[in-house]
């Protein structure tokens, strides 16, 4: 996974040394932006061209292509026990032999009655680039469905893969919000993707630490204080609101436990602080949670407290 890292973050250097200056490797058949992408995925040893001069954009990606394309971008590496032995019905000599044997000793949806010669779909290259993206880390994404007009066109099992490319702005739709899941991809649509997926995958991991943290199990600091405030919403009741001052994300909540009534005018609200459930994506954005309860106005003194420690209360007397 380290070496993974370092590959995928050192990408971004070579693209900005791309860009000041000209490169050895254009192809007559290129221009603009679509020449600076493939440059640099080039310079990566992650694409090559048709030929030395061209790089056929608009031929179809083949099966096999985009198997080892998905493999060089994310810098998957062979398991020590890999075998030479032929693959599904892969001759163990073909150029592209090593690519699915990696690719499946790494999870990515290939399967032994590929047929590699065959063209590739545009979803098919969605599930290889996810599965290939996921091999590296667990990055969080905003919960929204982004709607396309052939929805009705793509497979449920490519939903997700789908969605987190159009989500991360590593795919796009076009101005009709088609995605065209069964159309055959092109060779420079995957290198635009391929491109996209790196540069992503090289942002996140930069922000993020280099070995896995424990996480603890309630935010730290200043992220467990929790306030109370109360506001009569009758003449015989009371509001009293409890809020979770800056938690890191709206996944970390607060709820009301139970409330002891001590006396006739004394009561104590415990309350239990909540955390995200796993797996759950979050905006991340400091905001302050909060939850509420209504009480008998009789009760003037209020008090709160965790429902799993013996910590002592916070208490707020209220004027008769």
């Amino acid at each position: 996974m380290k070496n993974h890292k370092k590959k995928v973050i050192s990408f971004i250097a070579v693209v900005c040394s791309l860009a000041a200056a000209s490169s050895a490797f254009a192809f007559n058949d290129l221009s603009g932006t679509q020449q600076q992408v493939v440059e640099a995925l080039k310079s990566k040893g992650i694409v090559n061209g048709v030929t030395k001069d061209t790089f056929v954009p608009s031929r179809t990606l083949k099966v096999a292509e985009g198997v080892q394309l998905a493999v060089k971008a994310m810098g998957l590496e062979a398991k020590p026990d890999v075998s030479e032995a032929s693959y599904g019905n892969i001759p163990a000599d073909a150029w592209y032999a090593q690519a699915f044997q990696i690719a499946a000793q790494n999870g990515l949806p290939v399967s032994g009655d590929m047929n590699p010669a065959s063209a590739m779909t545009r979803e098919q290259f969605a599930d290889m680039l996810y599965a290939a993206i996921q091999t590296t880390g667990e990055y969080p994404v905003i919960k929204m469905y982004i709607e396309t007009a052939d929805d009705k066109d793509i497979d449920a099992d490519s939903l997700d893969a789908v969605q987190f490319l159009l989500l991360t702005k590593i795919a796009s739709l076009d101005e009709k919000q088609n995605f065209y899941p069964d159309r055959g991809i092109t060779r420079i649509e995957a290198a635009e993707m391929v491109y996209n997926a790196v540069e992503y995958v090289g942002k996140m991991q930069e922000t993020q630490p280099t070995e896995p943290q424990p996480q603890p199990e309630q935010p730290e600091s200043g992220q467990d204080q929790v306030t109370m405030s109360i506001e009569p919403v009758s003449s015989t009741k009371n509001k009293v609101t409890l809020t979770r001052n800056e938690a890191p994300n709206p996944g970390y909540g607060i709820a009301v436990d139970r409330v002891d009534y001590v006396s006739d005018t004394e009561a104590v609200i415990y309350y239990k602080l909540l955390s995200p459930a796993p797996g759950e994506m979050n905006i991340q954005v400091i905001t302050d949670t909060t939850t509420s309860v209504e009480l008998d106005s009789k009760y003037e003194k209020v008090s709160i407290k965790p429902a799993d420690s013996s910590a002592d209360t916070s208490s707020v007397h209220l004027q008769p």
